[in-house]
């Protein structure tokens, strides 16, 4: 019951649509997870004591942005222990080069997507839906000035002795070939694995995903095998989510 209140707050203090917005949610742990959202792209701040990290970190254009949204927040930037990218897109990882060029913050992705930060540019991308297909051209053509990887994950990696948060980074091949989740007991940032619904509070596909087939896999594996127990999900864009509308996502064709 308790879960269920602080993602109702959590929902309203989100907007559910807004360009804009800022949520917290803390964990049975002690450990925050803050929403810090820009242009519709969710930067996660997961602070533990006085440790932090962010998963994710938006655009390019925000990168400044960002940083105040950290100090809003009440941490300091300049601690953070990583960022932690779900994956290579510009709307998730082109931010994080302002904190590496200013903070010196260690940058930490899947190996397979080292290539797309290296470059600065989005893969192909594959439309799910009319407004996805509206906009294709625009995401395509999206750029940022490339990241440097200082840490490359190839396999389930602790969290704690990289930044000191109780949790593990878990490869996720899919919606990129080097996308991967976090998991933080109850709580899973899943980047780009699925979204919130731009209105309410359901789980529905991310606009782009080049195959569907393999996404209800890899959500149905999410559920019963990687995180049985978890109850809340931190998705790239809009939410969060519970349990039950990613499980209802898992089972529609």
């Amino acid at each position: 019951m308790r879960a269920l209140a602080q993602l109702a707050a959590l929902l309203v203090v989100g907007g559910g649509g807004c360009a804009t917005a800022h949520g917290r949610f803390t964990l049975a742990n002690g450990t925050v997870v803050h929403t810090l959202r820009r242009d519709y792209s969710n930067a996660l701040l997961v602070v533990h004591g006085d440790r932090g990290v962010l998963f994710d970190a938006g655009y390019e254009k925000n990168g400044e942005q960002l940083e105040r949204d950290v100090r809003e927040a009440g941490f300091d930037p300049a601690h953070l222990g990583a960022i932690v990218l779900s994956h290579g897109h510009a709307d998730h990882a082109g931010g994080a080069g302002h904190f590496q060029r200013k903070f010196g913050t260690r940058i930490v992705v899947g190996k397979a997507d080292a290539e797309l930060l290296a470059a600065g540019h989005n893969d192909h991308l594959c439309p799910t839906d009319r407004s996805a297909r509206s906009r294709v051209a625009t995401d395509q053509a999206a750029v940022f000035t490339p990241v440097r990887a200082d840490l490359l994950v190839a396999e389930a990696t602790p969290l704690e002795p990289l930044a000191g948060i109780p949790g593990s980074i878990v490869p996720l091949p899919g919606h990129t070939a080097g996308s991967q989740i976090v998991i933080l007991g109850e709580a899973i940032l899943v980047g780009d694995l699925f979204r919130g619904a731009i209105l309410g509070s359901s789980a529905t596909t991310h606009f782009y995903m080049c195959d569907m087939d393999g996404n209800r896999r890899d959500i149905r594996r999410l559920l019963g095998d990687i995180a049985p127990h978890a109850t809340i999900f931190f998705v790239g864009h809009f939410g969060p989510v519970s349990r039950g509308s990613v499980a209802d996502l898992a089972a529609s064709r």
